[in-house]
């Protein structure tokens, strides 16, 4: 993270950014006080409130999507337009997690929740990026205090359905544990039709089924992988990983985690 100072905050494109967002006089101080990306996030993160704090994190994501994209892809965004979405991005999130808790008090938090001790969790999603026309996939492993293991990111250049899509994110996922020899997983996907199929005798000719019956194939011979539903609010780590998979190479493993999903990472493991 030391090495990535200068990509976050340390050109003159990152400081109309910041400047964009109205978080520059947030910013600023700690630039004389700290001199690498890690330690300004995490003050950031410990010291500010969740507002602040929340949309600081958005536009890390948004500016290291945009370096990604110039790097990869050859596209660079302006910095008033990356502010912007910054801005709307969290506002949009902000705003859904405000009026969920005015107007359901009673209800029950849905969150992300380790696994036992002994086994990893592999989070699963699937998104689309409609402006590259692109299937995206995305999927994290932690272990059961929360800790990072590993990350994954694939998509290609095809629209597929949801489903489909999200039956291939869970594939791959099982493919990346296989290979790296874990034993005990659990995969979650926010996709009930997906998992439902997965535990069902579901059977046809259409490309979901044959990735099904894959899937099928996959878990009887890794007995200790197991196949979980859950909701988008616990899987908001993998969302945000398919969210942001047109970023990085075709295909893409993270042995560290991405700055995409960090805040995410410290959030959940609290």
């Amino acid at each position: 993270m030391e090495d990535d100072w200068h990509i976050f905050f340390g050109c003159g494109a990152t400081f109309h950014c910041w400047r964009a967002t109205g978080l520059y006089d947030v910013i600023l101080p700690r630039l004389q006080s700290f001199h690498d990306a890690k330690s300004i996030i995490f003050d950031i993160c410990s010291k500010e409130d969740s507002r602040t704090a929340g949309h600081f994190a958005v536009m890390l994501d948004v500016i290291w999507n945009n370096r990604n994209n110039v790097v990869w892809n050859n596209e660079q965004q302006e910095a008033s337009t990356l502010g912007m979405q910054a801005f709307y991005r969290w506002q949009d999130w902000y705003s859904a997690q405000k009026w969920n808790q005015i107007n359901n008090s009673d209800q029950v938090i849905i969150a992300w929740n380790p696994p036992d001790t002994g086994w990893l969790k592999c989070n699963v999603d699937a998104g689309f990026n409609h402006i590259h026309g692109t299937t995206n996939r995305g999927w994290c492993v932690r272990d059961n205090r929360g800790r990072f293991i590993l990350a994954g990111t694939a998509w290609d250049s095809n629209f597929r359905s949801i489903v489909e899509a999200e039956a291939l994110a869970l594939k791959e996922a099982i493919l990346d544990a296989i290979a790296n020899q874990f034993e005990k997983v659990i995969f979650e996907s926010d996709s009930q039709k997906v998992v439902q199929a997965i535990h069902s005798k579901h059977c046809g000719n259409s490309e979901f089924s044959l990735l099904i019956l894959s899937i099928q194939s996959l878990l009887q011979l890794y007995v200790n992988f197991e196949v979980k539903f859950v909701k988008r609010q616990a899987n908001m780590v993998a969302h945000s990983l398919a969210k942001t998979a047109y970023s990085w190479p075709r295909r893409n493993v993270f042995n560290l985690p991405p700055p995409c999903i960090e805040f995410l990472l410290i959030n959940e493991s609290c």
